[in-house]
């Protein structure tokens, strides 16, 4: 029964250890992860819906009305090109007869409105601004000095009615600064981007490009809308999704004639860096089936409604490497690390053939340890063994951190014991823990003290984990052995009562042979 425990005991800390041994076993160096990342083509295609198309993302909605109202009181005030609009109501003051006038104003569909004693203005077509200056002048010019303030104090509202490719026929609220490129959460997907249509009040239609407008900037394309607005989504044209190396990938609605070369330029703002330009691909819908065109000449080649561009990334050559020994063993799920006493850890790192020992080191370094001894890793090649100093190539200039890695490599950081040895004389020579910046005396301390026969705390030696001897005003590291130095006289006192022991006992038994004779 113990014998089977024993073995059930075996194998679960076997698993749990293969478990923390398997996990994050991989490292692959940053520019390796950032090419895969943005090389990587998305060969999965997703058509885009309408907001989609148009990098459209809609805020969130204020249920506060007040709120709305207050911040869009802010915005007509802040905006010069605040068009005066149906609803707004401003406020006139002035100062006369040492009394301060206030007259407020409204907005009507007459078009034009007046003050008393000032005169009528006409507000169409004009902004806030520009009716604030003329109100202003007006009242100054029949009242000098009198400092007028024509202030807005409430925006109006409006509607207007679109139709169309729209979820429903409808009109939907608006005001002054209110865009065309609001209403696109009313579009289908199936509305064009390209062309929509706003017939305005008094029976001129113009038609405005939303691509244009917020994919290239063109603020003309994005007009603001106006009372009784007839804003019509049309019939979308042809439209093409592109994946993989682009800079902009999606899918776009495009002119007639536009030829591959053409619409990477426009619509997928080029190629990334890593795009294999001889490995670009038109997924095409043609009697009833889907095939795949390998495009040699992008200029010559005209896009169709359906089309579905790939984009795939350079072969990029990659090598791995091993590293083992004193490193972090495992990551927690917190993110953190663990180290596992002085168990050995195993890394493969890969890379891009040409990166250096030092690319290696930068990547590696958040998993060396204070038991790594950075100084003796070494690296093994071909069945050869080469020192290498880590720490030389992290911290310094030294030309071992130019080696170039080589696919099947083998680096080995050794443990480093975190131990200082005092012998000689004291009281216990051993070994004691290193602690950073203590002094000799700290670890003689440790050590019991001074031994009666020691010289004195000013007289010993230091050697290094190589057993070298070193500037005895070297700071004490790990693996530094203190030998302090014995006095000699109390030695040489020994030896000398020695040997006048023994000669005292050979001139004994010489006496006690020579008795015997004369006997």
């Amino acid at each position: 029964m113990l014998k089977r425990f024993s073995q059930i005991t075996l194998f679960l800390i076997l698993a749990v250890s293969l478990s923390l041994a398997a996990d994050n076993q991989v490292v692959t160096s940053s520019r390796l992860a950032l090419i895969s990342e943005s090389g990587s083509a998305d060969m999965v295609h997703t058509w885009q819906n309408y907001s989609g198309q148009l990098g459209y993302t809609a805020s969130s909605s204020d249920t506060d009305y007040d709120h709305v109202l207050r911040m869009r009181l802010f915005q007509a005030r802040s905006d010069i090109n605040y068009p005066v609009t149906v609803g707004d109501v401003y406020s006139l003051s002035y100062i006369y007869n040492n009394t301060v006038v206030t007259v407020p104003v409204s907005i009507s569909h007459s078009g034009s409105f007046s003050i008393p004693n000032i005169g009528s203005f006409s507000w169409k077509e004009k902004t806030y601004n520009e009716l604030k200056n003329e109100v202003e002048n007006a009242v100054t010019a029949r009242y000098p000095f009198s400092n007028p303030e024509f202030e807005i104090t409430a925006t109006g509202s409006f509607s207007v009615r679109i139709s169309g490719l729209v979820s429903s026929s409808q009109r939907v609220p608006a005001w002054g600064l209110s865009r065309l490129s609001d209403l696109i959460p009313y579009a289908s997907d199936n509305a064009s981007t390209r062309s929509v249509s706003i017939i305005s009040s008094d029976g001129t239609s113009h038609s405005y490009d939303l691509f244009a407008a917020l994919m290239e900037g063109d603020e003309s394309d994005n007009p603001l809308l106006r009372p009784d607005d007839h804003v019509i989504f049309n019939m979308r044209g042809a439209m093409v999704l592109v994946n993989g190396c682009v800079m902009r990938s999606g899918s776009y609605q495009i002119s007639e004639e536009t030829t591959l070369d053409v619409f990477i330029e426009r619509y997928a703002l080029g190629f990334s860096n890593q795009a294999d330009l001889s490995a670009v691909s038109v997924t095409r819908y043609e009697n009833g089936n889907y095939r795949e065109i390998k495009v040699e000449d992008l200029s010559a080649f005209v896009l169709q409604d359906g089309d579905m561009i790939d984009v795939k990334s350079v072969e990029v050559p990659v090598g791995s490497v091993t590293l083992h020994g004193a490193l972090l063993s495992d990551r927690t799920s917190s993110g953190s690390f663990s180290v596992q006493g002085q168990v050995s850890s195993q890394y493969f790192y890969r890379f891009i053939i040409g990166d250096t020992v030092e690319d290696m080191l930068v990547e590696m370094s958040p998993y060396f340890t204070s038991s790594s001894d950075l100084d003796g890793c070494y690296l093994t090649r071909d069945g050869k063994n080469y020192p290498i100093s880590f720490r030389s190539v992290l911290y310094g200039e030294d030309p071992d951190g130019d080696i170039i890695l080589q696919n099947g490599d083998s680096f080995t950081v050794p443990f480093s014991n975190q131990v200082v040895t005092v012998n000689g004389a004291v009281n216990n020579p051993g070994t004691y823990a290193y602690v950073p910046g203590k002094d000799v005396s700290y670890y003689v301390n440790l050590a019991g003290g001074l031994a009666s026969s020691a010289k004195g705390l000013e007289k010993y030696t230091l050697y290094n984990s190589y057993g070298e001897k070193i500037d005895r005003n070297s700071p004490i590291s790990a693996e530094t052995t203190i030998e302090m130095d014995k006095s000699t006289f109390s030695q040489d006192l020994a030896i000398a009562v020695s040997v006048i022991g023994v000669v005292s006992t050979i001139t004994t038994i010489i006496l006690n042979c020579l008795d015997i004779a004369g006997r």
